[in-house]
């Protein structure tokens, strides 16, 4: 089971202090989680219910972050989304994923009483992870502050049960190198262009794919 580099925090530290809700609000800004158990079955809770815990349905949870990119086709009607496949689950999604380098994975702390967010060691693990998985060196993106979007997944390892917390961090790909593409590394099998009105209606689509491309088009 991997171990929590995210801390317990309250909902208003997370979004207010660090910003690190931006995506999943209703219109009165309640902040929604999507949860996901070990059968794919997928919904929508408020996410002050669960943000603070220490358990989900008498399970542990672990708390991680993961970081990638959103690639916007030039028509801005298309995002690019890498399929991944693991224990036989298929899903297609953004480029994120949790760091693997130790030095990625603290980026909240505490100095001087005052909460900090290292945003460098994030966006380095994004890019990581998208050229491990795309071939592609992002070398500048649209936001410096990332998409933000919360999952708690369901997971087994080792006949233990357990619960992920995921705070998934998006930046939006403004330039690179090298031709979008997929590399058989980090779980990816395929990769394609979607449309993005379309997403929502899509077989094994990442939930938040589609909320996470309608928001990066109001960046370009």
């Amino acid at each position: 089971m991997n171990e929590s580099y995210i801390p317990r925090w309250k909902e208003w530290d997370f979004c207010e202090w660090i910003s690190l809700c931006t995506v999943r609000k209703t219109s009165d800004w309640i902040s929604k989680i999507w949860i996901k158990d070990l059968k794919w079955n997928i919904k929508e809770i408020v996410l002050n219910d669960i943000i603070n815990e220490e358990t989900y349905n008498w399970k542990e949870i672990v708390r991680v972050y993961s970081s990638g990119h959103v690639f916007i086709s030039e028509n801005k009607k298309e995002v690019f989304l890498v399929t991944t496949e693991k224990k036989w689950k298929i899903q297609h999604q953004f480029t994120w994923w949790s760091p693997l380098e130790n030095e990625n994975k603290e980026v909240i702390f505490i100095e001087n009483w005052i909460f900090n967010f290292n945003l460098s060691k994030v966006r380095d693990n994004a890019r990581i992870r998208t050229l491990n998985r795309t071939w592609v060196k992002v070398l500048e993106e649209y936001n410096k502050k990332p998409l933000v979007d919360w999952v708690l997944m369901e997971k087994e390892n080792n006949w233990q049960i357990y619960y992920k917390l995921v705070c998934l961090m998006h930046f939006v790909v403004k330039n690179y190198e090298w031709i979008l593409w997929f590399t058989q590394n980090e779980n990816v099998i395929d990769w394609k262009w979607y449309n993005i009105e379309d997403l929502q209606n899509t077989n094994n689509v990442s939930p938040n794919a589609y909320i996470v491309s309608k928001e990066a088009l109001k960046l370009l």
